[in-house]
This record gives structure tokens, C-alpha cells and sequence, in this order.
């Protein structure tokens, strides 16, 4: 059964380092104040979208993004911690019908003086078939000016840390989950995943190290660059009815984690060594959810090398995704079983101005999407970004296109839940084996100026043949489904996504004003083709304005 639900389930682990990190600060502040922020303008133009029609060919925007992090701190005592979004994805100008939905301010372009707060989304196009896949353009859409993202309290106590709020539901860049921040190499952050939970963290050694002392020590310090810790979260996933349990969806992780922040070990130094586990349970009466996901990491620079390694596994079962797929079929939803897996690998060897890298990632896939089969398919995190085009934008949209049709379907059927959401892949990673060879050149690095440039290739594969589940589902006619399978564009499964070329010019001036060009060129392969073996080249160029205080 091919869905992305999985990408929730392993959006886990545990935030332990600061709010975000944050550039050198031109301004010192005050020990009790934490104030963080990031302005961006990003244009973007993608030619076409739609590899295979008529409809969405050339697209350009430009979008904005501010960012706040506010946090008052007591020094040994704990702190409150908010960030929000201002603006998020709001397109430049005042953009609308007036008097329609959304409405621009002004009646005329020519008069038009004050923007909106408009952004876009895939929706349907007025009076076209809902079942039609065509139908399905980037339409406009109002936003909030403000989202309030996070919003949680620390406290610090003789025997660790405890956080209780809406928080980052990890720290760093996973393949499981993403904080959001500035961390990707390609392309920018927009989706960080959250949690309501409560939180509890410890030091194992320091723990021992007061034992063995007889209580003499300092106490357990809040750095998390050193030490073994353990910790330990509730998140509170759903609770609609406050009169019953039987909907609720729970989530507890228990992390175990060995850090290190310089060291000398085999005739090497080792900086910012992380070796760490995450064991994750997921519960739900409601659909008989009883999900297992083990996420674990490695991560350190020895000497001029750089080395990430992840790997992920899921298993356990669910009636939630087949009660709302079966519908299609006509059938009765059953208790699947979830078995997914994902790795990630990069290492990056520095070479004087020059860096030589290669990135490997890996997501299974399936090519059997009915609700009676297992779930097998693993998405990375959203914001984990695997290059700039072909899962990021193309795949992106016309995954958003085949759920909007399969929620179409669902609700004439008046189905128990929506798993099609998960099936909109908002440009995750997922069904691929990719090698990623990249090369980085320092062009100028002085303590002002930062000027890089960056190339990549990357090639994909499907680890099951590219299958969009909904027409697969809705085209079955027998027992067997393989020939009844068809890929995103229509055409038949085939064995190669395509090779995508990526590119990168930065300047970073004082550490504060960030300027990024990108583009990539994509060229598909039978994966991407439609039912006439077409598929058009694509291009991508992006322009972005960061200012980081």
C-alpha cells in the first residue's frame, strides 16, 4: 500500500539543542534575552510544472517569509520560548478578484496601492470536473499575516531539563523530522515538524559522576554537546472528544544519545560527534494503531572529512489508512501491516577551498496500493531536501493533483478518514534510491565576505517502480494489479525518475545579508512519462534575498 502517512509517523525524536541556530549576533544582548530574526524574499520561475500537459507550463512568484524567535531565559532557572511566522509564503503584490475568494484590495491593477495576503495552493479550477486530474491548477489562497509555530517553557531541574509546550519535534535535519531551520544545502526550510509534548532530559554521566562524588558536584549542565543523555516525550497527537480516550492519537519516544564536542581517537581529531537512538511508539484505539518506528543517527567531522549517516525503520499495523482507501475499491477497510525503511548517507571531504561530496538516500516504495496490502512506502521529513526540482516542485505538485482527486472520490463516499492528505508528498523524498556527487568551491572567504558556488547531479530510481496509488486503485478490474498500475503522469511504472542537474551561486556579506541564485534542469526519465512515453524537460531558477539578525 503506497501512502506517505508514514512520513508522520516517523517525524519523531527528541528537540534538545537551542531554539534554532543562529548566526554570530552584531548586537550583543542582555544574558536573560533571546531575540532571533530571519527575513527572506525568494522568486522563483519553474518551466514547466506539468510535465506532460498544457494547463501549468511556465510559473513564477515571488513569496516572503519573517521569522522571530523571542525567548526570556533565567539564568539556572529555565525560560519561555516563542517563535512566529509573519507573512509565511504570502505573495508579493495584491492578488485576487475583488469581492471574490480571496478578494484583492483594490478593483483596479492601476489604482492598486496596499498588497494582501495572498499565497497559492493546487485547488480546482472553477466549474472543471472534481475526478479530472487536469482540473487541478495553482489557484490562490488567503493566508494568516501571523502563525504562531512555537511556544513552550523550559525548566531546569537538580536532575535534567523539563519542557512542556508546542515545540520542534526534533533537533536538526533527519530523514524522521526536520526543526525548520537553516540547515538544508539546497533550496530553504518552510515545514518544520512540531509536537505538543512534554519533555524530560538527563545526564546519565552526569548523574553517575554525583553519585560517585556523594552529591559534591554541580549538577547536571544543560549543554548538549557533551555527555551521554537520556530523554524521554509525550506528545498529545489528537484529542478531539474530551469525553472519551477511544480518539486519541498518542505518540511516546525514549532517546538515548552519546555526544562529544572535540576529541582525539585514532590519530584523528573528531568534532561534534553524535552517535544516537530513538525508540517511537504510536497509539490509537480508535483505528487499532499500534506503530513501532526506530530512527537511529551517527554524525561527526574527523579531520578534514565530514560523515551523516541515518537509518530509519517502521513497523506495526493500522486500520486508518485502508478505512479511508477501501472506499475506492468498494471494499471493507482491514488492519494493515506497516513495514517501511529509510537511510541517508553524505560524507563531504574538504580540500582546501574546495569540498567533494556525495550523498546516497533510499526510501521504499510500493507498486501494490490496495488497502488490503502492507504499507511500505517511507517518506523523508518535508523540509529534508533532496535536490531542487524533481521531488521538491515537479513530483511536489502532481502528487497534490492525484490526492485532491482521490478526496474528491472519498467524500462522495462519505469515508471514516482522509489518508489522501498524506499522499500530497509536499515535495518529500520517498520510493527512491539517489546518488547525489556534489563539489563546492569557496570563490572568496574572508571574516566579511562569504562568496560559494555549488554543483550537483542527481540521479533517481524508484525502489518499486512510480506508482500513483489513487488511478491504480480506481483502474483495477481483477485480481492482479500490476497491470493495472500507472505512474503520476498516466503513463505505465517505470524503472528511472530522471537525472536533475543543480546549481548554486551565494554571497554572504557579515554574516547578517545572504544572497542565493539556484537553478537545476531536469531531465525525465520513463517514470515521469505519460501514457504517450512524453515527458518535457524542465527548468528551475530561483532567486533569494536572506537578512539574519
Amino acid at each position: 500500500m503506497n501512502t506517505h502517512i508514514v512520513s508522520l509517523i516517523v517525524g519523531l525524536g527528541v528537540t534538545l539543542g537551542p531554539l534554532h541556530a543562529a548566526a554570530d549576533k552584531p548586537v550583543k544582548l542582555p544574558d536573560w534575552l533571546l531575540l532571533d530574526a530571519e527575513y527572506r524574499v525568494e522568486s522563483i520561475f519553474i518551466d514547466p510544472v506539468d510535465l506532460n500537459g498544457t494547463e501549468v507550463t511556465d510559473m513564477r512568484w515571488t513569496e516572503q517569509r519573517m521569522r522571530l524567535d523571542f525567548g526570556l531565559k533565567a539564568k539556572d532557572y529555565g525560560g519561555i520560548y516563542i517563535q512566529a511566522d509573519l507573512l509565511n509564503g504570502v505573495l508579493f503584490g495584491d492578488n485576487g478578484d475583488f469581492g471574490g475568494d480571496p478578494s484583492s484590495i483594490s478593483g483596479l491593477a492601476l489604482a492598486s496601492k496596499n498588497p494582501n495576503m495572498t499565497g497559492w495552493k493546487v485547488g480546482l479550477k472553477p466549474g472543471a470536473d472534481p475526478l479530472d486530474y487536469d482540473s487541478y491548477l495553482p489557484v490562490l489562497k488567503s493566508i494568516s499575516p501571523i502563525e504562531l509555530t512555537k511556544v513552550w517553557a523550559e525548566a531546569r531541574l537538580p536532575v535534567g531539563i523539563l519542557r512542556v509546550g508546542r515545540m520542534g519535534m526534533v533537533d536538526g535535519a533527519l530523514i524522521s523530522g526536520h526543526d525548520g531551520e537553516r540547515r538544508n544545502r539546497w533550496g530553504v526550510s518552510r515545514a518544520p515538524d512540531l509536537a505538543d509534548r512534554v519533555l524530560f532530559a538527563t545526564k546519565i554521566d552526569a548523574i553517575i559522576d554525583a553519585i560517585k562524588s556523594g552529591g559534591k558536584s554541580k549538577g547536571v549542565s544543560p549543554s548538549v554537546k557533551n555527555g551521554i543523555i537520556l530523554a524521554g516525550t509525550y506528545d498529545w497527537n489528537v484529542q478531539d472528544s474530551l469525553l472519551t480516550t477511544a480518539d486519541d492519537a498518542f505518540q511516546v519516544n525514549v532517546l538515548l544519545s552519546w555526544r562529544k564536542e572535540h576529541a582525539d581517537w585514532l590519530g584523528a581529531e573528531w568534532r561534534d560527534f553524535v552517535v544516537q537512538a530513538v525508540a517511537v511508539h504510536k497509539g490509537s484505539r480508535i483505528f487499532d494503531t499500534n506503530v513501532w518506528a526506530f530512527p537511529v543517527k551517527f554524525e561527526s567531522h574527523i579531520g578534514p572529512a565530514y560523515i551523516n549517516m541515518q537509518f530509519s525503520v517502521i513497523t506495526g499495523e493500522t486500520r486508518e489508512i485502508s478505512d479511508g482507501l477501501a472506499k475506492l475499491a468498494g471494499k471493507t477497510g482491514t488492519v494493515q501491516t506497516l513495514l517501511a525503511m529509510g537511510a541517508h548517507a553524505f560524507l563531504q571531504y574538504e580540500l582546501g577551498p574546495v569540498r567533494m561530496a556525495f550523498e546516497f538516500n533510499y526510501a521504499t516504495g510500493d507498486a501494490d496500493p490496495r488497502s488490503e496490502t502492507d504499507v511500505t512506502t517511507f517518506s523523508f521529513a518535508r523540509d529534508f531536501n533532496v535536490g531542487l526540482l524533481m521531488f521538491e516542485r515537479i513530483l511536489g505538485f502532481q502528487s497534490a493533483r492525484a490526492a485532491a482527486v482521490g478526496i474528491e472520490n472519498l467524500r462522495s463516499l462519505d469515508a471514516a478518514s482522509f489518508p489522501l492528505t498524506e499522499l500530497a508528498t509536499q515535495g518529500r523524498f520517498h520510493n527512491a534510491i539517489a546518488i547525489f556527487p556534489q563539489v563546492d568551491i569557496d570563490i572568496v572567504k574572508t571574516p566579511k565576505h562569504h562568496l560559494h558556488s555549488r554543483i550537483g547531479v542527481l540521479a533517481a530510481w524508484p525502489e518499486d517502480g512510480v506508482v500513483d496509488p489513487i488511478q491504480t486503485v480506481l483502474n483495477q478490474d481483477g485480481s492482479l494489479i500490476a497491470d493495472d498500475a500507472v505512474n503520476w503522469h498516466g503513463g505505465k511504472p517505470g524503472s528511472y525518475y530522471g537525472t536533475e542537474v543543480d546549481l548554486q551561486l551565494e554571497w554572504t556579506l557579515n554574516g547578517f545579508f545572504t544572497w542565493t541564485l539556484e537553478g537545476a534542469v531536469l531531465f525525465p526519465g520513463d517514470g515521469l512519462q505519460d501514457e504517450h512515453g512524453d515527458a518535457q524537460t524542465s527548468f528551475l531558477v530561483q532567486n533569494r534575498f536572506m537578512f539574519v539578525f
